[in-house]
Protein backbone atom coordinates (compact mmCIF):
# COMPACT_ATOMS: atom_id res chain seq x y z
CA UNK A 1 0.00 0.00 0.00
CA UNK A 2 3.00 2.46 1.36
CA UNK A 3 4.48 1.97 -2.78
CA UNK A 4 1.05 3.01 -4.15
CA UNK A 5 0.44 5.64 -2.38
CA UNK A 6 3.96 7.22 -3.03
CA UNK A 7 3.73 6.69 -6.55
CA UNK A 8 0.18 8.34 -6.38
CA UNK A 9 1.83 11.42 -4.69
CA UNK A 10 4.56 11.58 -7.34
CA UNK A 11 1.76 11.43 -9.91
CA UNK A 12 0.12 14.55 -8.20
CA UNK A 13 3.28 16.35 -7.90
CA UNK A 14 4.25 15.61 -11.93
CA UNK A 15 1.22 16.21 -13.52
CA UNK A 16 0.74 20.00 -10.96
CA UNK A 17 4.28 20.70 -13.23
CA UNK A 18 2.50 21.06 -16.31
CA UNK A 19 -1.67 20.19 -15.99
CA UNK A 20 -2.91 21.03 -12.56
CA UNK A 21 -6.23 20.89 -13.23
CA UNK A 22 -5.45 17.35 -14.56
CA UNK A 23 -3.92 17.00 -10.98
CA UNK A 24 -6.73 18.36 -9.09
CA UNK A 25 -8.95 15.58 -11.39
CA UNK A 26 -6.90 12.95 -10.03
CA UNK A 27 -6.59 13.80 -6.81
CA UNK A 28 -10.17 14.39 -6.24
CA UNK A 29 -10.70 10.36 -7.67
CA UNK A 30 -8.36 9.11 -5.41
CA UNK A 31 -10.19 10.79 -2.21
CA UNK A 32 -13.48 9.48 -3.50
CA UNK A 33 -11.94 5.99 -3.95
CA UNK A 34 -10.61 6.26 -0.60
CA UNK A 35 -13.75 7.12 0.95
CA UNK A 36 -15.18 4.03 -1.20
CA UNK A 37 -12.61 2.05 0.81
CA UNK A 38 -13.07 3.20 4.14
CA UNK A 39 -17.36 2.37 3.79
CA UNK A 40 -16.88 -0.79 1.95
CA UNK A 41 -13.86 -2.28 3.95
CA UNK A 42 -13.41 -0.60 7.34
CA UNK A 43 -10.06 -0.69 8.89
CA UNK A 44 -9.67 -3.73 11.09
CA UNK A 45 -9.43 -2.82 14.69
CA UNK A 46 -11.15 0.65 14.00
CA UNK A 47 -14.21 1.32 16.20
CA UNK A 48 -17.57 2.72 14.73
CA UNK A 49 -17.07 6.13 15.91
CA UNK A 50 -13.34 6.61 14.37
CA UNK A 51 -14.45 4.85 10.81
CA UNK A 52 -17.43 7.24 11.25
CA UNK A 53 -14.82 10.49 11.62
CA UNK A 54 -12.77 8.86 9.26
CA UNK A 55 -15.18 9.13 6.36
CA UNK A 56 -16.92 12.07 7.38
CA UNK A 57 -13.89 14.48 7.42
CA UNK A 58 -12.95 12.93 3.65
CA UNK A 59 -16.16 14.18 3.01
CA UNK A 60 -14.93 17.75 3.42
CA UNK A 61 -11.79 16.68 1.64
CA UNK A 62 -13.76 16.07 -1.39
CA UNK A 63 -16.73 18.52 -1.22
CA UNK A 64 -14.40 21.73 -1.76
CA UNK A 65 -12.61 20.22 -4.82
CA UNK A 66 -15.55 19.06 -6.42
CA UNK A 67 -17.71 22.26 -5.64
CA UNK A 68 -14.97 25.29 -5.36
CA UNK A 69 -17.88 27.36 -6.00
CA UNK A 70 -19.84 26.27 -2.89
CA UNK A 71 -16.68 26.25 -0.49
CA UNK A 72 -15.67 29.34 2.07
CA UNK A 73 -11.70 28.86 2.62
CA UNK A 74 -11.70 28.72 6.21
CA UNK A 75 -9.16 28.35 9.54
CA UNK A 76 -9.08 25.67 11.66
CA UNK A 77 -11.08 27.85 14.27
CA UNK A 78 -13.39 29.25 12.33
CA UNK A 79 -16.85 28.72 13.38
CA UNK A 80 -18.60 27.12 10.18
CA UNK A 81 -22.50 27.25 11.32
CA UNK A 82 -23.29 30.33 9.44
CA UNK A 83 -21.67 28.76 6.31
CA UNK A 84 -23.53 25.23 6.76
CA UNK A 85 -26.70 27.14 6.77
CA UNK A 86 -26.09 28.11 3.19
CA UNK A 87 -24.82 24.53 2.28
CA UNK A 88 -21.32 25.83 2.04
CA UNK A 89 -18.45 23.74 2.13
CA UNK A 90 -15.81 24.63 4.83
CA UNK A 91 -12.24 24.63 2.66
CA UNK A 92 -9.97 23.95 5.18
CA UNK A 93 -6.15 24.92 5.00
CA UNK A 94 -5.02 23.02 7.52
CA UNK A 95 -6.99 20.13 6.32
CA UNK A 96 -5.57 19.96 3.16
CA UNK A 97 -2.26 20.21 4.24
CA UNK A 98 -2.85 16.90 6.16
CA UNK A 99 -4.33 14.97 3.59
CA UNK A 100 -1.86 16.50 0.91
CA UNK A 101 1.26 14.78 3.38
CA UNK A 102 -0.77 12.07 3.93
CA UNK A 103 -1.30 11.33 0.37
CA UNK A 104 3.20 12.00 0.22
CA UNK A 105 2.51 14.90 -2.41
CA UNK A 106 3.56 17.07 -0.07
CA UNK A 107 7.76 17.45 -0.91
CA UNK A 108 6.79 19.37 -4.00
CA UNK A 109 4.45 22.35 -2.42
CA UNK A 110 6.96 22.57 0.71
CA UNK A 111 9.61 23.62 -1.80
CA UNK A 112 7.54 25.51 -4.10
CA UNK A 113 6.42 27.67 -0.97
CA UNK A 114 10.22 28.39 0.56
CA UNK A 115 11.24 28.77 -3.44
CA UNK A 116 8.76 32.00 -2.94
CA UNK A 117 10.27 32.92 0.10
CA UNK A 118 8.59 31.71 3.26
CA UNK A 119 11.05 30.26 5.63
CA UNK A 120 11.92 27.49 6.14
CA UNK A 121 10.40 27.86 10.29
CA UNK A 122 6.76 28.76 8.54
CA UNK A 123 4.16 26.27 10.01
CA UNK A 124 4.61 23.13 7.23
CA UNK A 125 0.26 22.79 7.07
CA UNK A 126 0.30 26.25 5.54
CA UNK A 127 3.51 25.74 3.23
CA UNK A 128 2.14 22.51 2.18
CA UNK A 129 -1.32 24.04 1.26
CA UNK A 130 0.36 27.53 -0.05
CA UNK A 131 2.33 25.80 -2.45
CA UNK A 132 -0.91 23.45 -3.78
CA UNK A 133 -2.50 26.69 -3.92
CA UNK A 134 -0.24 29.02 -5.69
CA UNK A 135 1.05 25.80 -8.35
CA UNK A 136 -2.76 25.40 -9.28
CA UNK A 137 -3.88 22.04 -7.46
CA UNK A 138 -6.25 24.06 -5.12
CA UNK A 139 -9.32 25.36 -6.48
CA UNK A 140 -10.38 29.00 -6.09
CA UNK A 141 -13.10 29.68 -3.44
CA UNK A 142 -16.12 31.75 -2.89
CA UNK A 143 -14.07 33.80 -0.58
CA UNK A 144 -12.25 33.39 2.95
CA UNK A 145 -12.62 33.91 6.85
CA UNK A 146 -10.16 33.21 9.35
CA UNK A 147 -9.86 34.29 12.63
CA UNK A 148 -6.57 35.22 14.36
CA UNK A 149 -5.88 32.18 16.99
CA UNK A 150 -4.00 30.79 17.36
CA UNK A 151 -1.19 30.21 15.07
CA UNK A 152 0.47 33.64 13.93
CA UNK A 153 0.85 31.80 10.21
CA UNK A 154 -2.50 32.32 9.97
CA UNK A 155 -1.93 36.34 9.64
CA UNK A 156 0.28 35.52 6.16
CA UNK A 157 -1.88 32.74 5.41
CA UNK A 158 -5.19 33.98 4.73
CA UNK A 159 -4.31 37.59 3.17
CA UNK A 160 -1.99 35.85 0.49
CA UNK A 161 -4.31 33.13 -0.30
CA UNK A 162 -6.97 35.97 -0.74
CA UNK A 163 -4.72 38.26 -3.03
CA UNK A 164 -3.15 35.09 -5.10
CA UNK A 165 -7.04 33.63 -5.40
CA UNK A 166 -8.44 37.73 -5.97
CA UNK A 167 -11.49 37.06 -3.37
CA UNK A 168 -12.66 38.92 -0.36
CA UNK A 169 -11.33 37.81 3.13
CA UNK A 170 -13.05 38.33 6.40
CA UNK A 171 -10.73 38.05 9.66
CA UNK A 172 -12.12 37.46 13.28
CA UNK A 173 -9.43 38.66 15.43
CA UNK A 174 -9.43 37.47 19.01
CA UNK A 175 -7.91 39.24 21.60
CA UNK A 176 -5.95 37.77 24.35
CA UNK A 177 -8.20 38.63 26.99
CA UNK A 178 -11.15 35.69 28.35
CA UNK A 179 -13.38 38.42 29.65
CA UNK A 180 -16.99 39.70 28.96
CA UNK A 181 -15.33 42.86 26.86
CA UNK A 182 -13.46 39.96 24.55
CA UNK A 183 -16.41 38.43 24.44
CA UNK A 184 -18.72 41.28 23.36
CA UNK A 185 -15.42 42.13 20.80
CA UNK A 186 -15.47 39.02 18.83
CA UNK A 187 -19.54 38.32 19.06
CA UNK A 188 -19.74 41.88 17.08
CA UNK A 189 -17.23 40.02 15.07
CA UNK A 190 -19.46 37.14 14.15
CA UNK A 191 -22.22 39.41 13.37
CA UNK A 192 -19.86 41.15 11.00
CA UNK A 193 -19.21 37.86 9.60
CA UNK A 194 -22.97 36.96 9.10
CA UNK A 195 -23.35 40.43 7.23
CA UNK A 196 -20.04 39.29 5.34
CA UNK A 197 -21.35 36.32 4.31
CA UNK A 198 -24.57 37.38 3.14
CA UNK A 199 -22.87 40.05 1.02
CA UNK A 200 -20.89 37.72 -0.66
CA UNK A 201 -23.42 35.12 -1.77
CA UNK A 202 -26.81 37.16 -2.39
CA UNK A 203 -28.40 35.13 0.50
CA UNK A 204 -29.79 35.45 3.73
CA UNK A 205 -28.94 33.34 6.66
CA UNK A 206 -31.84 32.07 8.82
CA UNK A 207 -31.67 32.87 11.96
CA UNK A 208 -33.61 29.85 13.43
CA UNK A 209 -31.48 27.44 11.19
CA UNK A 210 -28.25 29.02 12.85
CA UNK A 211 -30.26 28.98 16.07
CA UNK A 212 -30.51 25.07 15.99
CA UNK A 213 -26.81 24.64 14.31
CA UNK A 214 -25.40 25.80 17.05
CA UNK A 215 -27.56 24.23 19.67
CA UNK A 216 -26.18 21.04 17.85
CA UNK A 217 -22.78 22.32 18.19
CA UNK A 218 -23.14 22.62 22.41
CA UNK A 219 -24.87 18.85 22.04
CA UNK A 220 -21.95 17.54 20.16
CA UNK A 221 -19.21 19.34 22.79
CA UNK A 222 -21.02 18.08 25.71
CA UNK A 223 -21.39 14.65 24.42
CA UNK A 224 -17.64 14.64 23.89
CA UNK A 225 -17.22 16.65 26.99
CA UNK A 226 -18.89 13.22 28.53
CA UNK A 227 -16.99 10.80 26.48
CA UNK A 228 -13.91 12.16 27.64
CA UNK A 229 -15.38 11.24 31.49
CA UNK A 230 -16.25 7.82 30.09
CA UNK A 231 -13.01 6.90 28.74
CA UNK A 232 -11.29 7.43 31.74
CA UNK A 233 -12.43 3.87 33.14
CA UNK A 234 -12.25 2.12 29.45
CA UNK A 235 -9.72 0.93 27.08
CA UNK A 236 -10.60 2.17 23.69
CA UNK A 237 -7.94 1.34 21.01
CA UNK A 238 -7.22 3.84 18.13
CA UNK A 239 -4.83 5.53 15.62
CA UNK A 240 -2.66 8.32 15.67
CA UNK A 241 -4.54 9.33 12.78
CA UNK A 242 -7.98 8.99 14.22
CA UNK A 243 -7.26 11.77 17.08
CA UNK A 244 -6.50 13.94 14.25
CA UNK A 245 -10.12 13.33 12.74
CA UNK A 246 -11.90 13.86 15.44
CA UNK A 247 -9.98 17.52 15.74
CA UNK A 248 -11.18 18.30 12.15
CA UNK A 249 -14.73 17.06 12.97
CA UNK A 250 -15.42 18.89 16.53
CA UNK A 251 -13.95 22.07 14.23
CA UNK A 252 -15.20 22.92 11.09
CA UNK A 253 -17.80 20.49 11.05
CA UNK A 254 -18.61 21.28 14.55
CA UNK A 255 -22.59 22.06 14.00
CA UNK A 256 -23.71 19.57 11.38
CA UNK A 257 -25.84 16.46 12.24
CA UNK A 258 -23.37 14.43 11.63
CA UNK A 259 -20.66 15.63 14.03
CA UNK A 260 -23.94 14.82 16.27
CA UNK A 261 -23.89 11.17 15.06
CA UNK A 262 -20.11 10.81 15.92
CA UNK A 263 -20.19 12.10 19.43
CA UNK A 264 -23.04 9.62 20.63
CA UNK A 265 -20.86 6.71 18.64
CA UNK A 266 -18.37 8.00 20.95
CA UNK A 267 -20.66 7.63 23.87
CA UNK A 268 -21.83 4.08 22.47
CA UNK A 269 -18.11 2.95 22.12
CA UNK A 270 -17.06 4.07 25.59
CA UNK A 271 -20.08 2.37 27.19
CA UNK A 272 -19.36 -1.18 25.60
CA UNK A 273 -15.49 -0.84 25.67
CA UNK A 274 -13.54 -2.96 28.09
CA UNK A 275 -12.10 -1.63 31.42
CA UNK A 276 -8.74 0.41 31.23
CA UNK A 277 -5.53 -1.22 30.60
CA UNK A 278 -1.86 -0.10 29.77
CA UNK A 279 -0.45 3.32 30.10
CA UNK A 280 -2.47 6.44 29.08
CA UNK A 281 -0.88 9.12 27.81
CA UNK A 282 -2.21 12.62 26.56
CA UNK A 283 -0.92 14.10 23.36
CA UNK A 284 -0.68 17.83 23.00
CA UNK A 285 -0.47 19.84 19.56
CA UNK A 286 -0.75 17.81 16.69
CA UNK A 287 0.10 14.43 15.99
CA UNK A 288 2.93 13.43 13.49
CA UNK A 289 0.88 10.78 11.82
CA UNK A 290 3.30 9.82 9.13
CA UNK A 291 5.74 8.67 11.35
CA UNK A 292 5.66 5.12 10.73
CA UNK A 293 7.86 3.76 13.82
CA UNK A 294 5.40 5.80 16.01
CA UNK A 295 2.62 4.72 14.16
CA UNK A 296 3.86 1.21 14.98
CA UNK A 297 4.06 1.94 18.86
CA UNK A 298 1.03 3.56 19.35
CA UNK A 299 -1.48 2.00 16.53
CA UNK A 300 -4.34 0.19 18.58
CA UNK A 301 -1.86 -1.08 21.14
CA UNK A 302 -3.47 -2.66 24.34
CA UNK A 303 0.19 -1.58 26.48
CA UNK A 304 -0.79 2.30 25.44
CA UNK A 305 -3.42 4.66 24.06
CA UNK A 306 -3.77 8.52 23.54
CA UNK A 307 -6.36 9.06 25.46
CA UNK A 308 -6.65 12.45 24.90
CA UNK A 309 -5.22 15.25 22.46
CA UNK A 310 -5.74 18.79 23.31
CA UNK A 311 -6.48 19.06 19.35
CA UNK A 312 -9.87 17.91 20.11
CA UNK A 313 -10.66 19.41 23.72
CA UNK A 314 -9.12 22.93 23.53
CA UNK A 315 -12.21 24.50 22.53
CA UNK A 316 -15.08 22.49 24.71
CA UNK A 317 -17.32 25.24 26.67
CA UNK A 318 -20.63 25.38 28.10
CA UNK A 319 -22.08 28.03 25.89
CA UNK A 320 -25.05 30.28 26.78
CA UNK A 321 -27.58 29.11 23.83
CA UNK A 322 -30.06 32.19 24.39
CA UNK A 323 -27.50 34.13 21.54
CA UNK A 324 -25.99 31.79 19.15
CA UNK A 325 -23.39 34.50 18.05
CA UNK A 326 -22.37 34.99 21.54
CA UNK A 327 -22.28 30.92 21.84
CA UNK A 328 -19.62 30.77 19.25
CA UNK A 329 -17.45 33.73 20.13
CA UNK A 330 -17.93 31.89 23.40
CA UNK A 331 -15.61 28.93 21.91
CA UNK A 332 -13.11 31.10 20.38
CA UNK A 333 -12.24 33.08 23.24
CA UNK A 334 -12.54 30.54 25.86
CA UNK A 335 -10.41 28.29 23.85
CA UNK A 336 -7.39 27.03 25.56
CA UNK A 337 -5.35 28.39 22.68
CA UNK A 338 -5.98 31.48 23.12
CA UNK A 339 -3.32 33.68 24.78
CA UNK A 340 -0.22 32.84 26.98
CA UNK A 341 0.66 29.01 27.12
CA UNK A 342 -0.08 28.53 30.68
CA UNK A 343 -3.56 28.29 29.83
CA UNK A 344 -2.99 25.19 27.35
CA UNK A 345 -0.97 23.61 30.18
CA UNK A 346 -4.05 23.97 32.63
CA UNK A 347 -6.34 22.71 30.13
CA UNK A 348 -3.71 19.97 29.45
CA UNK A 349 -3.74 19.29 33.41
CA UNK A 350 -7.58 19.57 33.81
CA UNK A 351 -7.93 16.84 30.90
CA UNK A 352 -4.98 14.32 32.39
CA UNK A 353 -6.97 14.12 35.55
CA UNK A 354 -10.46 13.62 33.49
CA UNK A 355 -9.02 10.77 31.82
CA UNK A 356 -6.80 9.35 34.55
CA UNK A 357 -3.36 9.85 31.84
CA UNK A 358 -0.38 8.48 33.25
CA UNK A 359 1.69 11.12 31.18
CA UNK A 360 1.59 13.76 28.51
CA UNK A 361 3.58 14.35 25.50
CA UNK A 362 4.19 17.50 24.68
CA UNK A 363 4.72 17.73 20.54
CA UNK A 364 7.23 20.48 19.29
CA UNK A 365 5.73 20.77 15.51
CA UNK A 366 8.53 22.44 13.81
CA UNK A 367 7.49 26.39 13.33
CA UNK A 368 4.65 26.24 15.91
CA UNK A 369 6.36 28.57 18.25
CA UNK A 370 3.44 28.52 20.44
CA UNK A 371 4.21 24.60 21.61
CA UNK A 372 8.01 25.76 21.10
CA UNK A 373 8.19 28.65 23.51
CA UNK A 374 6.10 27.09 26.12
CA UNK A 375 7.54 23.13 25.93
CA UNK A 376 10.03 23.64 29.09
CA UNK A 377 6.89 25.78 31.13
CA UNK A 378 5.05 22.82 30.24
CA UNK A 379 7.13 20.22 31.15
CA UNK A 380 7.55 21.87 34.63
CA UNK A 381 3.60 22.21 35.29
CA UNK A 382 2.62 19.26 34.00
CA UNK A 383 5.30 17.27 36.55
CA UNK A 384 4.44 19.55 39.29
CA UNK A 385 0.78 17.96 38.75
CA UNK A 386 1.60 14.36 38.54
CA UNK A 387 2.26 14.16 35.30
CA UNK A 388 5.88 12.68 33.55
CA UNK A 389 6.13 14.81 30.35
CA UNK A 390 8.20 13.85 27.70
CA UNK A 391 9.00 17.16 25.16
CA UNK A 392 9.13 15.47 21.53
CA UNK A 393 10.57 17.39 18.27
CA UNK A 394 9.14 16.78 14.85
CA UNK A 395 7.01 18.58 12.24
CA UNK A 396 3.57 17.04 11.79
CA UNK A 397 3.73 16.65 8.26
CA UNK A 398 7.21 16.95 6.22
CA UNK A 399 8.61 13.95 6.07
CA UNK A 400 11.98 15.46 4.87
CA UNK A 401 12.15 16.70 8.51
CA UNK A 402 13.13 13.24 9.85
CA UNK A 403 14.49 11.58 13.03
CA UNK A 404 11.37 9.08 12.41
CA UNK A 405 13.33 6.49 14.24
CA UNK A 406 14.61 8.74 17.36
CA UNK A 407 10.93 9.89 17.56
CA UNK A 408 9.69 6.61 18.36
CA UNK A 409 12.46 5.72 20.29
CA UNK A 410 11.81 8.24 22.54
CA UNK A 411 8.29 7.48 22.93
CA UNK A 412 8.65 3.92 23.81
CA UNK A 413 11.76 4.86 26.49
CA UNK A 414 8.77 7.41 28.04
CA UNK A 415 6.85 4.74 28.14
CA UNK A 416 8.64 1.85 29.80
CA UNK A 417 9.53 4.94 32.35
CA UNK A 418 6.22 5.18 32.82
CA UNK A 419 5.82 1.22 33.45
CA UNK A 420 9.01 1.01 35.88
CA UNK A 421 7.35 3.74 37.91
CA UNK A 422 4.27 1.49 38.59
CA UNK A 423 6.34 -1.41 38.72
Amino acid sequence: MGNIVDRFGEIIQERCETKPEAARKLLLAGYRAKRLQLKAAPRKHANKADQFAAVETMDSMIAPLAHPDKAAMVSLFTPCEMLQVLGLHPYSCEGFGCYLSGTHAERAFLQYAENEGLPETFCSYHKVFIGAAEKGLMPKPRFIINTTLACDANLLTFRRLAEYFGVEQYVIDVPYGQDEGALQYVTEQLHGMKDFIEKQTGQRIDEEQLRRAVARSQRSMDNFERFMTMRADKQLLSAVTDQMFSAFTLHNLLGTEKTEQFTIKCLQEAKKAPAAAGKRLVWMHTIPYWVHPLRSVLDYNPAVQIVGCDMCFEGLVKADLSDPYRAMAERIVYSAFNGPVQRRIDRGIEAAKQVRADGVIWFCHWGCKHTLGGAQLAKQKFEEAGYPCLILDGDGCDRSHGGEGQMATRVEAFIEMLEGEQA
